[in-house]
């Protein structure tokens, strides 16, 4: 991608099953290489995809570093989960490890810190995110790096380009149950971590869930709908340039 856009060539991102979806809504069943290069041309002319924008070097950087916190995270958890069931030697590695790895972290966070600082725009949409209880540094700097739509698209366009927007899988009389797919879904675990702090600390995300789950919503499709609201509050908050206001009726009696 990062060779086709330094050429000057129009870049979109696409699903992988939306392109083979496609080709099989045009009756082309077998996959080689040449057909493939066929069908996403087709794809491209008869879908117009959105051209993604270029990346300043900047950019790409604060993506790699927050792509490798993500990375040593999830290696950090496994470890934790392993040391649960170690002993001896085995225990005395996972304990050096973990403290390598919190290390490692520390430094990356100072990097990526260090970067935002860096970057006037970035650092006050960061700020303008954190006005949001639940919504951290690590949060923040996630979806400066990894949603550059934030604050450009509708609350609609937003939560699909997420994959937060339910789907309706109605057929006549038939309601199905309403389901989510798709989107960026690192965008959407980040935002998950997100919503569960809410919950506790945030009284319009938490009277949000509190009425979804006592209206007999299960928790789990609760939290999902937490996560698109606070997605597109996030959004508004971002188009206007205002940070986060309690509503009226939740303000602390004086």
């Amino acid at each position: 991608m990062i060779q086709l856009q330094a050429a000057g060539l129009p870049v979109a991102l696409i699903n992988p099953r939306q392109g083979r979806d496609f080709a099989k809504a045009t009756g082309k069943l077998a996959k080689t290489d040449a057909i493939d290069a066929q069908i996403l041309a087709h794809f491209g002319e008869a879908m117009q995809p959105p051209i993604l924008a270029v990346e300043s070097e900047e950019s790409r950087q604060l993506g790699d570093l927050i792509s490798r916190r993500r990375q040593l995270v999830e290696m950090r958890t496994a470890e934790k989960n392993r040391r649960e069931r170690a002993r001896g030697k085995a225990l005395v590695d996972i304990e050096a490890h973990l403290e390598y790895l919190d290390n490692c972290l520390e430094k990356l966070n100072q990097e990526i810190e260090e970067l935002t600082q860096a970057n006037q725009q970035w650092l006050e949409k960061v700020n303008l995110l954190k006005t949001v209880p639940g919504i951290g540094q690590v949060i923040s700097t996630t979806l400066v790096s990894d949603l550059p739509e934030l604050g450009q698209l509708t609350a609609k366009q937003i939560s699909r380009l997420v994959g937060v927007a339910p789907i309706n899988p109605d057929s006549g009389q038939h309601k199905g149950k309403r389901m989510i797919q798709g989107g960026r879904a690192q965008i959407r675990a980040t935002l998950y971590m997100g919503a569960v702090v809410a919950m506790r600390h945030n009284p319009v995300i938490k009277a949000f869930y509190e009425g979804l789950v006592g209206r007999g919503k299960s928790k789990k499709l609760a939290l999902t709908a937490c996560v698109r609201k606070i997605l597109v509050i996030l959004n508004a908050m971002v188009r206007q340039n205002q940070p986060w206001q309690l509503p009226d009726n939740l303000q602390p009696c004086s």
